[in-house]
């Protein structure tokens, strides 16, 4: 793992093509955004939210990202046909 980044933070195919039209959705081969789309909903957690995936800085970091990183995880899979809720 490089200096500074929390362990388990990667970039994944969704994080670059949160819709399926944009410029980076054709650097990815279906097979990719699907297996990408199947990790961001797996990573759902019980409450329905999503966790950070970088390195919290401060105690208030995770509280104050986390609402932002679900809606953007609910908006991607939305945006690419895959259920919600």
């Amino acid at each position: 793992m490089a200096d500074g980044y929390a362990p388990g933070e990667h970039h994944f195919p969704h994080d670059y093509a949160r819709v399926p039209d944009s410029l980076a959705a054709r650097w990815f081969t279906e097979e990719e955004m699907a297996r990408s789309l199947d990790r961001l909903a797996a990573d759902q957690e019980e409450d329905g939210g999503w966790p950070i995936c970088w390195r919290a800085w401060a105690p208030g970091s995770a509280l104050e990202w986390r609402p932002i990183v679900t809606v953007e995880a609910l908006r991607t899979l939305r945006a690419h046909g895959r259920p919600v809720g």
